[in-house]
């Protein structure tokens, strides 16, 4: 059929007109890139035509090619990204059909590839021509001498796509002139320009957020300029400098207990203070890993023995040393509460008691005489307002890769590569993270993750979670993506589909807002069927140029066909929910929101407030049992004769509950601590409450009976239930209810000390 090789070659036989509309699209495409997407238009055109002939479908009203694509899609006879592709050709396809004017050769790019996509598809899928598909390649073009300037600039375009399929940014006089000054790249030692031709330095810098790169090893011993500008200051190392100020050069023992888990950043907080305030730590012998063994014969606590030997009873007042060990608080009760063979801790033992570590209480960091003891566990990375949670912690590391300052090396790693003409998705996720907003977003539900999936977020896998929501997995020019691939690659959709990256992002899974049952994102769905022009809903919906660029291909119901149309609402609902408060606070969770109200509430002492949730839990804890009448509360399960009730009379138990009259608690419980006794207050039992078991209790005052999956799930709660049970009146009286006919019988001791049954 032709003299000359062209790329699509291979469907010749099964489909000459589309080769030739293939063939003719290459000719066009350097000379007339309009002209060349009407000629990808046609190609799509006869390659569906050839699939309905070739399944036998006689649809006789079916001619367009909107119809053509969602008929095949519904049959599920093309998958979702080749109907992607189908619509990427229709969309453009339009375009230059209805403009004469559109003659974009970055387009007529984009559509190259996504025939060679379809025509792989189709060769594979309908025909038995066992000849060879070649690779994909970039059309070349004409054998012609380059003798004057739109020559010379084509051929720069296609040396830009062999170099990595970058092309030069077009958004802007601003952005083409961006450069940066030789003095601002000597003054940040944080940023270098080494990089060779066409390679991106934002996606270098960025690149060092991830868990594999060399940034990522924590060492006490170890702090390097990145991690010195990632460092934020936090109430912890505050408390912790104080410390340290307080028995400088004190010529007596001192023990600083580091109390923590994994992750919580003790090696990190030591780290900065080694390398950036020394003084504070010359007197000191660090044991960062408290149950690394100097010998292989000796387990933990033999080797926490030989760390704290100085810190015994025999020992401590002769000794003059001077320790700082950071240890897991499970292994620190272990040790308090272990019979020690040759030397006594009763010191150290009723230190750790009295600081109250292991109680319901608060404890951040306490001091007495020649031991100190910092809490981890009691400072979090948010903090707690009546408002709702906030994270001065994440936002401030957010602030320091996406803010527009001399002095951050991700910003002139950004303003470099614009310089250098080079943009792609993760400049343009880059720029969509600087909005205020999203990056508000993002850090409530980084808070959700923490209350609702009880998720240990420490700054390093929260530094990783930024690199996974901003790079994608193949990295494409902006200007020859496809607007499905640019939807597909934005962080709207990086944000929520990407489970398999991280526990993060598989959280974040279940965060997406598309889930929510909620009846203003059913207003918009509803909006988007009926209305046939979307602009004024995008409009609307997305705050934010950057939201509104990207889904400025998909303006029309028309333009849309099954899947596609799933993807487009879905990336509507994510981003209007990162962009627009509005939205996003009426899509909320209420119960998040009140178990967050309700924390604040316990932790700030507010007994209006916690009156109220002791009445609502009690509900709760009767209505899971059952109860016949008010008061009495079931003592069997429901059975098909009778059942079983007792008188059960509880107090609630407050006093472990302090006042603290600030706005914003930066240390608190991070769960709803509730207790109950009998009317002796020595008798108390406590519980708490986290948000899975809150959620659950909630839905049971709503009617919801609890199944064996939900008794499991909150054993807790059910060992509470179980000796709160114990505080009934069950041995003195028990009410026999007949569900059948509603009849009640007591069963109790008269005056006398016998039994006697009477009905009610």
């Amino acid at each position: 059929m032709s003299e000359e090789k062209y790329l699509l070659s291979f469907i010749e036989n099964s489909n000459q007109v589309a080769a030739l509309n293939a063939k003719r699209m290459e000719e066009l495409i350097y000379e007339d890139p309009g002209s060349a997407i009407v000629k990808a238009r046609l190609f799509a055109e006869a390659i569906l035509k050839e699939v309905f002939v070739i399944e036998e479908i006689i649809e006789p009203y079916i001619s367009s090619l909107y119809e053509r694509i969602s008929y095949l899609t519904r049959k599920n006879i093309i998958k979702p990204d080749i109907q992607k592709a189908f619509d990427t050709i229709r969309l453009t396809g339009n375009k230059a059909a209805h403009d004469g004017e559109f003659n974009d050769i970055s387009a007529a790019f984009k559509l190259h590839k996504v025939m060679y996509d379809i025509g792989v598809w189709f060769h594979e899928v309908y025909t038995s021509d066992q000849r060879r598909v070649p690779p994909y390649e970039h059309p070349k073009p004409p054998k012609k001498e380059l003798n004057n300037i739109q020559d010379l600039i084509k051929k720069q375009v296609l040396e830009l796509v062999r170099q990595g399929d970058i092309f030069k940014n077009t958004e802007g006089d601003e952005e083409r002139n961006v450069s940066i000054q030789n003095k601002e790249r000597q003054e940040n030692k944080l940023f270098k320009t080494d990089l060779p031709k066409g390679k991106s330095y934002l996606i270098r810098e960025l690149s060092r957020l991830r868990d594999s790169s060399q940034e990522a090893v924590e060492n006490a011993n170890a702090f390097s300029e990145f991690k010195k500008y990632m460092h934020v200051e936090r109430k912890i190392q505050e408390d912790l400098e104080k410390i340290l100020l307080k028995n400088k050069d004190h010529n007596s023992p001192n023990l600083i207990l580091l109390c923590g888990s994994v992750g919580d950043g003790k090696s990190h907080l030591l780290a900065y203070l080694k390398k950036n305030k020394p003084e504070l730590l010359n007197e000191y012998q660090i044991f960062n890993d408290a149950t690394e063994s100097f010998s292989p014969n000796k387990n933990a606590m033999e080797t926490l023995e030989e760390i704290l030997q100085d810190f015994s009873d025999q020992l401590l007042t002769s000794s003059n040393k001077k320790v700082i060990l950071a240890i897991n608080m499970g292994v620190l009760h272990n040790f308090i509460m272990r019979e020690h063979r040759d030397l006594n801790y009763k010191r150290l033992s009723e230190f750790v008691s009295r600081s109250e570590l292991f109680s319901q209480n608060i404890t951040t960091c306490y001091s007495e005489g020649n031991f100190d003891l910092i809490s981890f566990g009691d400072y979090h990375s948010y903090e707690l307002t009546e408002n709702g949670p906030q994270s001065s912690f994440f936002l401030t590391i957010l602030y320091k890769i996406f803010s527009k300052t001399e002095r951050n090396p991700f910003y002139l790693a950004y303003k470099e590569d614009l310089a250098n003409g080079i943009r792609t998705m993760v400049h343009e996720n880059y720029e969509f993270m600087q909005e205020e907003y999203v990056q508000k977003q993002i850090v409530n539900l980084i808070i959700q993750t923490l209350v609702k999936f009880k998720l240990v977020i420490s700054a390093r896998a929260f530094l990783n979670f930024i690199s996974d929501i901003i790079i994608p997995d193949t990295i494409i020019g902006s200007q020859i993506i496809t607007e499905f691939e640019r939807i597909d690659q934005s962080l709207p959709s990086l944000l929520f589909r990407r489970k398999e990256r991280s526990t993060i992002l598989k959280a974040f899974e279940e965060l997406d807002p598309i889930h929510s049952r909620s009846p203003h994102i059913d207003q918009l769905i509803i909006d988007l069927h009926t209305r046939s022009d979307w602009k004024p809903i995008v409009d609307s919906y997305i705050i934010s140029d950057k939201g509104k660029k990207w889904m400025g291909a998909f303006l029309s119901q028309e333009n849309l066909t099954d899947y596609t149309f799933t993807q487009f609402s879905e990336t509507l609902i994510r981003m209007a929910y990162l962009t627009n408060k509005e939205f996003s606070q009426k899509i909320q969770e209420p119960s998040y929101q009140s178990y967050m109200k309700h924390l604040f509430y316990f932790n700030t002492g507010d007994r209006g407030k916690i009156k109220r949730f002791y009445e609502e839990f009690k509900s709760a804890l009767f209505k899971w049992k059952g109860s016949p009448k008010k008061g009495y509360i079931y003592l069997s399960r429901s059975s098909d004769h009778y059942r079983l009730g007792q008188l059960l009379n509880i107090k609630p138990v407050i006093d472990h509950l302090k006042p603290n009259p600030k706005d914003i608690l930066q240390s608190f419980k991070s769960s709803i601590v509730v207790g109950y006794h009998n009317g002796n207050s020595e008798n108390r039992i406590f519980l708490e409450i986290d948000y899975p078991l809150y959620y659950l209790l909630l839905r049971v005052r709503e009617g919801y009976y609890p199944n064996k999956k939900d008794e499991e799930d909150a054993i807790k709660f059910v060992e509470f239930v179980e000796k709160i049970m114990k505080f009934g009146e069950k041995k003195n009286e028990l009410l026999v209810h007949f569900p059948t006919d509603g009849r009640f019988y007591k069963l109790k001791r008269d005056d006398f000390g016998a039994f006697v049954f009477e009905k009610e």
